[in-house]
């Protein structure tokens, strides 16, 4: 075939895709020429390093002993902020619920109130024929179900209780007898735990790490109250999760003598450039912003107490060269106070576990600082309990005890203390003082800028279906990142230039999902704009599950919003010239684009499509269905979605099929106070209600209309 006939077909077949076709399809609507996969990682990950640049220059200038406790006391009260304070402490209501005898020990099920009514579940390992009081060890567990009962924690626990120590091994949050079943379709112990109630406690304004460190503390009272505990010895140690304990717990507690975190300390800056991610206990809002690494600056608190980082050549979640990174410094300031010996970092050939070689050079470093026989540190062969048998409970769960309630108490007793009680909004004073209000607390949520903002844009070439004109363009609203989008425009356009917006959390390609209401739009005269906010769509994944926008100060929501003003302005400023913007917003794009309403007057009217109902449904619910993209710290101690809706007043709102914290369609008692306060504001403003189009284009094509103000 020569080359004129294939050129023949080639137009024929271009000609018969972009004019003949009758329905679009992900093709006609995709503008990158590869997807911008790496973009959100890129992007984050150049914003980390940045940071991380301050931080590794503030740490070259430390020299003296002086120098090294200044920067360990900020570390100590950034900890101590972020986690937020502590609840009054309560009796432990100790007790002893059973015994095990064995030939060298004494194994004590133990049950204490953490705080009145949250029961934890502990084993006490007692050596016999020792003289007393003798030196202690507090083992907190990793991400192990079984928790004090598994298998390398019940190892280590006895092998420490045969050398001498008394050792206090507990069940932490979610693990153990304190495993959460309601949580167990979510994803495995205890991490389920960990996230649910990490989601739930964040948006009220308080930490998880608050419950889990408070339950450690609280162990080690008990401790000290056993006559047979010398109190000057506590020693810590933990893997994986339980070495993160052992580190983070370092800033509020003065008693423990020697530290041994295992498989955990490292630097966020390695782990980013490794693509890791980890739990919510783990993560401290704009902690990088502040200067500090929380995964492994709490250890500097230890300084000039004994340490041992205790690792592993081939561990998956901690890159070796993070370790030694953080090792480093740490000896720069054990040897600033001159006792450089007291630091030790050691790395055995095996993956990430708390495996027998590492746990006998963690016996050996707690013998060595607590007067022990520094040569007996090998682990013997030792037989292990039946999980049952080391119950604490009666019934392997602590939430069958009498008066026991379960983690999510706690957070809505915190919440109940703390929620924002914000007055009416009824009159266009009122409204006046309102608005600037929550500009400001919106912008101190997302700890985002929304002045000057500046986008820049490139056109790709048209094409055209039917009757509409398909115009591909690219915005830029900062440097790394790119909005894919498109414009459709039909034929005859109306008198006036309005464009509505179209935001879909999932990205512009669920456009495809509403091309009915689409074509109707485009009949009827207006531009239709659909854009693919960042990390969705061609630029996803958002990278959000890896904490990384949380630790940099910068929530992917805020981010977000900031593109969707962006939009706005590009829209509203460009050649486009749009007279009118309307906003049409579904799931989670709903919410950025209430948000950005606060922000800009260029959006005459909204439409949220199964917009979450209010940030308190996430805590209110058992099981919340919303993740990291949802997560906005302290959030409700400042207000919520009934807020935010008041304060994009006058402007018309349709809510459509509003969803509760579990993604179900939203009670209605919720649905009757958001109606109630929000409507008040429109009334009280004396607005003269104007049609909604997007109301009379959509909503009447679903399955019911929830509110409109």
């Amino acid at each position: 075939m020569n080359w004129r006939i294939k050129l023949i077909l080639i137009l024929f077949c271009t000609y018969g895709f972009v004019y003949g076709q009758d329905n679009f399809s992900l093709r006609d609507i995709t503008v990158l020429n590869k997807p911008a996969d790496n973009m959100m990682k890129d992007y984050l990950t150049s914003i980390v390093d940045r940071q991380f640049l301050v931080r590794d220059s503030l740490l070259s200038t430390l020299r003296s002993a002086k120098d090294w406790d200044l920067r360990s006391q900020t570390i100590r009260d950034s900890m101590i902020s972020w986690t937020g304070p502590f609840q009054e402490s309560t009796p432990l209501n100790a007790r002893i619920t059973g015994r095990l005898e064995r030939k060298e020990y004494v194994v004590e099920k133990i049950l204490f109130e953490s705080h009145q009514n949250v029961f934890v579940s502990a084993n006490l390992y007692l050596p016999k024929n020792v003289s007393l009081p003798r030196p202690a060890v507090l083992n907190v567990i990793g991400h192990s179900s079984d928790g004090k009962a598994a298998d390398k924690v019940q190892m280590r626990s006895i092998a420490q209780a045969k050398k001498g120590f008394i050792v206090l091994t507990m069940d932490c949050l979610g693990q153990g007898e304190r495993q959460v079943k309601e949580y167990t379709s979510w994803s495995n112990p205890p991490g389920n735990a960990h996230q649910i109630i990490g989601i739930q406690a964040f948006i009220s304004g308080t930490h998880v790490f608050n419950f889990m460190v408070w339950d450690a503390i609280r162990a080690i009272d008990y401790l000290v109250s056993r006559p047979e505990v010398n109190a000057e010895k506590i020693n810590i140690t933990g893997c994986s999760g339980g070495g993160m304990m052992s580190t983070y717990i370092l800033p509020f507690e003065q008693r423990i003598a020697v530290a041994v975190p295992a498989c955990n300390p490292n630097t966020w800056s390695y782990r980013v450039h490794s693509n890791l991610s980890t739990d919510h206990e783990q993560v401290f809002f704009g902690a990088f912003a502040s200067n500090i690494d929380p995964r492994g600056d709490p250890l500097f608190t230890q300084v000039p107490k004994p340490l041992l980082i205790n690792a592993t050549t081939d561990d998956q979640l901690n890159p070796p060269k993070g370790v030694w990174d953080l090792s480093t410094w740490l000896f720069k300031s054990y040897s600033a106070h001159g006792v450089p010996e007291k630091l030790a970092t050691t790395m055995v050939e095996a993956t990430h576990g708390y495996n027998q070689e590492q746990r006998e050079f963690a016996y050996s470093w707690m013998l060595r600082w607590t007067s022990g026989t520094v040569t007996d540190f090998w682990e013997e062969d030792i037989s292990i309990e039946k999980v049952e048998d080391l119950w604490a409970s009666s019934t392997g769960s602590v939430y069958n005890e009498p008066g026991s309630y379960k983690p999510q108490n706690w957070v809505l007793n915190y919440l109940l203390e703390h929620k924002a009680e914000l007055g009416p909004v009824e009159n266009q004073n009122d409204l006046k003082g309102h608005k600037s209000k929550m500009a400001s607390s919106i912008q101190s949520v997302l700890n985002t800028n929304f002045d000057n903002i500046t986008v820049e844009v490139d056109f790709k070439e048209l094409s055209y279906i039917n009757d509409i004109t398909i115009r591909p363009f690219v915005l830029k609203p900062e440097k790394g990142i790119v909005l894919p989008g498109i414009l459709l425009e039909p034929k005859v356009k109306g008198k006036k230039q309005d464009v509505i917006l179209y935001i879909n959390q999932n990205g512009k390609s669920d456009l495809l999902n509403d091309m009915d209401i689409v074509k109707e739009m485009l009949k009827n005269g207006n531009l239709v704009c659909a854009v693919d906010l960042r990390g969705t769509g061609e630029t996803s994944p958002d990278m959000a599950n890896k904490f990384w926008d949380f630790l940099a100060g910068k929530p992917i929501f805020g981010q977000r919003v900031y593109d969707i003003l962006a939009t706005v302005k590009w829209l509203k400023e460009s050649k486009i010239k749009a007279q009118n913007i309307k906003f049409w917003g579904t799931g989670m794009g709903a919410l950025y684009g209430a948000f950005a309403g606060v922000f800009t007057e260029n959006i005459s009217e909204f439409l949220f499509e199964e917009p979450l109902i209010s940030f308190e449904s996430v805590v209110q619910v058992i099981k919340p269905e919303y993740g990291h993209e949802i997560i906005l710290p302290g959030i409700l101690e400042k207000f919520d979605m009934p807020q935010v809706y008041q304060a994009i007043c006058p402007r018309p709102v349709t809510l459509l099929n509003p969803l509760s914290g579990d993604k179900s369609n939203a009670g209605k008692s919720d649905i009757e106070q958001l109606n109630n306060s929000v409507s008040a504001t429109y009334k009280g403003v004396k607005r003269q209600k104007s049609w909604s189009v997007l109301q009379e284009m959509i909503g009447d094509k679903r399955s019911k209309i929830i509110g409109s103000f």
